[in-house]
C-alpha cells in the first residue's frame, strides 16, 4: 500500500490539504499519515485540529512513498537540516515530494529546487523568504502546480492542480483521467 505523509505546521492551510489528502485516501487507497514538528496535534487556519501520527524527526517517515509539505506561515522561519536531509534523500530515491504555498520555502531550503522547474506564491517572495536558494533560475511564474520529475510545487492558490499533479504521479494508469473528469465539470462554463 502507498503511504503519504502530510507535514503540517501550526496554522496549516486547510484548503491546500483539503483537495489532495481526501483524493489520495478515498479515490486512490493511499494511507495518510500526519507529521508535525513535535508530534503534537496542530490547528489549521480554519480551526481544524489534526492529530499527529509522527513528529518530523521520526525515522520511520523515510518509509513513506509520498511527502507533502502543506503551506503554513511557520515554514518561513523553519530550518531543520534533519528534515531537509530526509526530503533530499526521498526525492533522490524517486519518491514523490509535493510542496505548496510556504511549503515551497522548505523545499527551497532543502535544495530540492536546484536544477528543477518549480513555482511558489511569487518569485520575489520565495527569493526573499529563502534567500540564495539553489535553482532560482528554474522558477516558473504559473498560477498552477508545476511538476518536474517526482517534485510538485504550487502556489497556495492552486490546491486543485496541486492535488491533480500529486495524484497523477500516484495513480494507476487510466484511473487519474477518471478522477479529473469527475471534478472537471466544476470548471466548465
Amino acid at each position: 500500500m502507498t503511504v503519504a505523509v502530510a507535514f503540517l505546521q501550526p496554522g496549516w492551510a486547510d484548503w491546500e490539504a483539503g483537495q489532495v489528502l481526501p483524493a489520495l485516501r478515498e479515490y486512490y487507497g493511499v494511507q495518510i499519515e500526519i507529521a508535525t514538528p513535535d508530534g503534537e496535534p496542530q490547528t489549521s487556519i480554519g480551526g481544524v485540529l489534526a492529530a499527529a501520527d509522527y513528529k518530523f524527526s521520526d525515522p520511520v517517515l523515510a518509509d513513506a512513498d509520498v511527502f507533502l509539505l502543506i503551506g503554513s506561515d511557520a515554514w518561513t522561519e523553519y530550518k531543520d537540516e534533519a528534515l531537509f536531509s530526509l526530503l533530499r534523500q526521498v526525492l533522490a530515491d524517486g519518491k514523490v515530494v509535493g510542496a505548496i504555498c510556504a511549503g515551497t520555502v522548505a523545499a527551497a531550503r532543502a535544495g530540492l529546487l536546484a536544477g528543477r522547474a518549480h513555482t511558489s506564491n511569487d518569485r520575489d517572495w520565495l527569493a526573499k523568504t529563502a534567500p540564495g536558494y539553489a535553482g532560482a533560475d528554474g522558477y516558473v511564474d504559473s498560477p498552477k502546480a508545476v511538476t518536474d520529475g517526482r517534485l510538485v510545487t504550487a502556489p497556495g492558490s492552486a490546491p486543485a492542480t496541486f492535488s491533480a499533479a500529486i495524484c497523477r504521479l500516484v495513480a494507476p494508469e487510466g484511473k487519474h483521467d477518471e478522477y479529473l473528469a469527475m471534478f472537471a465539470r466544476e470548471f466548465q462554463d
